[in-house]
């Protein structure tokens, strides 16, 4: 059998014998480039048409905004001894948790991690506080564990737990024991019922006292008006004058004195007429029977 030789492809083909090599390859690095910038051109064309729809589809990460959650819990109160270690006190907590790193949901399981910490972190500040008070007496507590909290050891407390920090902030309120609750009742039911007659009485004496001066304040504007109205027509009496009214002279007529004390009103009922005559002296006091009278007295006439 005979081999025939199987058809070369174009990238095989040789140039024939006796063509010239130089303007082959002339003529192929000519059509190379040709195609090659045709090529850049496409390419560009198609990426500056393309590159807003990418834009768009381009995945891009916002910065990330800290979140600050914040959670209360009012655990069951601690019982303190109180003085003597007979009667115990009551301290109701609520802790406020807060934290931005934590994430949402292990917030809860972080916050009940930490709760029993802050729970006897109070509890030793409260057994300190409390042994030198007495069981009746829970303001005077509030007010030492109020002292030392903000004194000793000031809130915020801060727990870590690898990257992730929490702050709690308690809020304190003190309680009687309930037995001595039950002491004290009979004691404040008499207390209050003492305060609410003195109460009672106090008021009364205020309305009283009010009724009293509107009676004064009425009377006097009434007795000025009578006056006017109806102007006295007689002369008060010599002894009626002599013991209620002004010092008067020896002619019966008042006194500088009486006048400077007195004062003028223009409108009372005493500048408002002139006597007619001037008043009598009053008459000289007569001895007793058979008694002589005194040197410079006049004798009192004879029946």
């Amino acid at each position: 059998m005979t081999a025939v030789p199987e058809d070369p492809g174009p990238g095989d083909r040789r140039p024939a014998t006796g063509a010239p090599v130089d303007g082959w390859r002339r003529r192929w690095s000519v059509r190379t480039r040709a195609l090659g910038e045709a090529a850049r051109v496409r390419t560009r064309r198609f990426w500056d048409g393309a590159q807003p729809t990418l834009r768009q589809l381009w995945w891009t990460e916002e910065p990330v905004t800290p979140v600050t959650t914040v959670d209360r819990r009012a655990p069951e109160p601690l019982a303190v001894p109180a003085q003597g270690q007979v009667y115990v006190f009551l301290v109701r907590a609520t802790y406020t948790w807060s934290s931005e790193t934590a994430r949402p949901e292990l917030f809860g399981w972080y916050v009940d991690y930490f709760q029993q910490q802050a729970a006897q972190r109070l509890h030793r500040l409260a057994v300190r506080c409390a042994v030198e008070v007495p069981p009746h007496r829970p303001r005077d507590l509030h007010a030492a564990l109020t002292a030392a909290l903000a004194d000793d050891d000031p809130p915020p407390w801060t727990y870590a737990r690898g990257e992730v920090t929490f702050a709690c902030e308690p809020d304190v309120t003190v309680h009687l024991d309930e037995r001595v609750r039950k002491l004290l009742q009979p004691y404040w039911e008499q207390r209050i019922a003492l305060e609410c007659e003195r109460d009672l009485a106090r008021r009364r004496a205020e309305y009283a006292e009010e009724r009293d001066r509107r009676d004064r304040q009425e009377t006097p504007s009434a007795t000025r008006a009578g006056d006017v109205s109806e102007p006295a027509t007689t002369a008060p009496s010599a002894n009626r004058s002599e013991a209620t009214g002004p010092a008067r002279d020896a002619g019966g007529m008042p006194g500088e004195a009486g006048r400077a004390r007195r004062g003028s009103r223009p409108d009372g009922p005493v500048e408002s007429f002139t006597p007619l005559e001037p008043l009598l002296p009053p008459p000289a006091p007569r001895p007793a029977p058979g008694q002589r009278p005194r040197p410079g007295e006049p004798e009192p006439p004879r029946v």
